[in-house]
């Protein structure tokens, strides 16, 4: 599936970079998942012109159990290491610690998931070019 955004690309000199993002989601085009409970994330590699889904990466939840104790974040970690963000609607500090120390930017959000994509790559192109 591809995404556009909402209004049409500059015409550029340079490659665009791209952002390859996992985001959690219950699959109703939302982000709509806390981290700790994201059983799966949604993989997709966003440029300004649009985004194309990739894959679903299957993970572990962090939080699991009665009292929601912490599972094994560094797997969680292992699976999104080539991701230059995660898109949670929460996060908790702890992990999202983890993640700002293994390159990956959290971003909270809860919004339409073609929305949210495309206002975090806006911050990021500004970043990287």
């Amino acid at each position: 599936m591809t995404l556009s955004p909402a209004r049409s690309p500059s015409p550029q000199t340079l490659p665009e970079p791209t952002a390859r993002v996992a985001v959690a989601t219950q699959g109703q085009g939302l982000v709509d998942t806390h981290f700790g409970h994201a059983s799966q994330f949604h993989i997709y590699d966003v440029r300004r012109s649009h985004a194309e889904f990739i894959e679903v990466r299957d993970v572990a939840p962090y939080c699991h159990g009665k009292e929601d104790s912490p599972g094994d974040l560094s797997a969680i970690l292992d699976t999104l290491q080539d991701c230059q963000a995660v898109m949670t609607s929460r996060i908790g500090i702890g992990p999202e610690d983890r993640l700002r120390d293994a390159g990956i930017e959290p971003v909270q959000v809860y919004d339409t998931i073609e929305t949210a994509l495309f206002s975090f790559y806006d911050r990021y192109r500004q970043v990287v070019t």
